[in-house]
């Protein structure tokens, strides 16, 4: 399929995404992993979000309860995490709000994997009975993602691992067609409810968002990149905190947004990255200067 025309080529529509988010300053939850959790605090507050972070499965429920957004980040995966977000997430599912998922490395660990999966069934399971309210997104890499979805095979009792290269590793499929990626994709998604409103979120060098419509695979794409963003630890954390802001905030002004919108108020975000870290990698002198500019940056997108 080709994709449709983008919504995030343009600065005004990311601003416009960014300023909605600082006029609602919607509330995030993470449950993320240690290596980054001070940058999407930092992230979040510099868009005009509010983070907390709440590991206790009985305080994880009770801002499940509060939320306009909610992130589980599965890097630094263990149990206490996945309890958090199994005795949150039957609380996040019965409200209007965004959930982002990023499955970290699911290609290198199959408990990752197996669990994100898991999550999404207890999610078809509660739309089959007309009990899920909110809005999930899946980010990950295209080593990730395509790690997902090509073990979402109702034949299939397990899970497959690959090595993983590091946290931010990205592993280049040998073989695998754009097009024939998009069926894996548009397969995946159709295996779960039509009234469960499921995103795949794509981060590389160019960015996608995909999701059905009437069963028809709909896809937003932003073409521009930063290298800079390739060399910190995080940036896919900070990406997905976000698209919790740009979606929670887009659910805030209208609980009824069309999916489109939804798809439109995420590659805002992800475009809304990438614009700030390529303002950021023009003034940095090194990674160290560039991460506190991107800060800086993110600061500026929704007033310019």
């Amino acid at each position: 399929m080709s994709p449709s025309p983008n919504p995030a080529n343009t600065m005004n529509e990311i601003s416009a995404r960014f300023d909605l988010v600082r006029r609602n300053s919607p509330l995030i939850h993470h449950i993320s992993n240690f290596v980054t959790l001070n940058d999407c605090a930092n992230a979040a507050y510099a868009v005009g979000a509010r983070p907390t972070m709440a590991f206790d499965p009985q305080e994880a429920a009770i801002a499940a309860g509060q939320a306009d957004a909610i992130v589980w980040n599965l890097g630094t995966f263990n149990s206490q995490a996945t309890a958090a977000i199994l005795s949150s997430l039957p609380i996040a599912a019965a409200r209007p709000i965004a959930i982002v998922i990023d499955p970290v490395a699911a290609q290198a660990y199959p408990g990752r994997l197996q669990f994100t999966l898991d999550c999404l069934d207890i999610f078809a399971s509660l739309a089959k009975k007309d009990r899920l309210v909110c809005t999930i997104l899946v980010r990950g890499n295209e080593t990730e993602l395509t790690a997902l979805t090509q073990n979402k095979d109702e034949n299939s009792s397990e899970t497959q691992a690959h090595p993983t290269g590091g946290v931010d590793h990205c592993r280049k499929r040998d073989g695998v067609s754009f097009s024939a990626k998009l069926s894996i994709y548009q397969l995946f998604l159709a295996t779960f409810p039509a009234n469960m409103a499921l995103f795949l979120v794509e981060t590389g060098q160019r960015d996608h968002v995909l999701f059905l419509h009437n069963g028809r695979l709909e896809q937003l794409v932003h073409e521009q990149s930063c290298l800079a963003l390739t060399r910190i630890t995080g940036a896919g954390c900070v990406s997905n905190t976000l698209i919790a802001a740009t979606t929670g905030a887009a659910l805030m002004a209208d609980i009824g947004c069309p999916r489109s919108e939804l798809a439109a108020a995420a590659l805002a975000a992800v475009a809304g990255l990438v614009r700030a870290g390529q303002w950021a990698e023009n003034k940095s002198a090194g990674i160290g200067t560039f991460r506190s500019l991107l800060f800086d940056e993110l600061g500026q997108t929704s007033m310019t």
